[in-house]
């Protein structure tokens, strides 16, 4: 394995660790890996996550890149004056024209948590090289035995009740497909609309795997609600779900990190990546 800095964007403000396989490492016709920002939390990723599947990606023989967003990190903002959802955007697309013109690669995988599976899953739609994602905690929307299993515990709860009384007096203003972690708003969107461009992912031949934490028991709280949330999509045997119960959002205890790490390796081992 070797790894090193770099930097790129059409002003060099972009700062990221690529990390490669030993020469003896295995196949090299798998994908790359991009590994976006959880957040605000810089490119070595919560409680080192990043770095430690990065490097295990490379013992499989997979090359990743690890990198910060402008204004996150270790990069700076473009001087651009887009949107701060364009930037994001222009930022990911410069890493692939990076990884593409540098190394010549051609197919990537993205890997986001939170506010990262977002920014994948709105960069996946972009750019026709992503061939593939993984979403730990991504988007998800309440069905009716979610809300079951979220409410149901807590009707003999006396500050439950009383939590609620407060939202009923002094509410905020809803916002239809939008779910907070820890405070914030992620604008998920319509659902329907999302099933539709998960189908669009599909149809193109993207593989995907979504992971769900105990973090996010709010709104994502069983096994089966993925099917659930998006009954009419034909995920022609390419989406995976897992659910982690136990688990935080951003997996604090080590054995958790490792039992996402050994079914993150497994998935993308799985893969006919070669037919992408």
């Amino acid at each position: 394995m070797k790894e090193k800095a770099c930097q790129f964007g059409p002003d060099l403000n972009l700062f990221g660790i690529l990390c490669e396989p030993g020469v003896s490492a295995g196949p090299t016709d798998r994908p790359f890996v991009l590994m976006l920002n959880a957040g605000l939390v810089h490119h070595v990723g919560p409680h080192r996550m990043s770095v430690d599947l990065a490097r295990q990606l490379a013992a499989l023989g997979v090359s990743s890149l690890r990198f910060d967003l402008g204004g996150r990190g270790d990069s700076q903002t473009s001087s651009t004056a887009d949107s701060d959802e364009q930037r994001v955007q222009n930022d990911i697309s410069d890493a692939l024209n990076f990884l593409e013109r540098k190394l010549g690669a051609r197919r990537f995988v993205l890997f986001g948590l939170c506010a990262g599976a977002d920014n994948a899953h709105a960069a996946a739609l972009r750019d026709a090289r992503i061939v593939g994602a993984i979403f730990l905690d991504g988007h998800a929307y309440w069905t009716w035995r979610s809300y079951v299993e979220h409410y149901l515990p807590r009707l003999g709860r006396p500050r439950a009740w009383l939590n609620y009384a407060r939202r009923v007096l002094a509410p905020g203003p809803p916002v239809a497909g939008e779910f907070g972690v820890h405070g914030q708003r992620r604008p998920f969107g319509a659902r329907r609309t999302v099933e539709g461009e998960l189908q669009t992912l599909v149809d193109r031949g993207a593989r995907l795997l979504f992971v769900y934490t105990g973090g996010v028991s709010y709104y994502y709280n069983y096994a089966s609600q993925f099917a659930d949330m998006f009954g009419g999509l034909n995920t022609r045997g390419q989406i995976e779900v897992e659910h982690y119960p136990k688990a935080d959002h951003t997996y604090t205890f080590a054995e958790d990190r490792e039992r996402l790490f050994k079914r993150l390796l497994q998935w993308f081992a799985a893969q006919e990546w070669h037919g992408v």
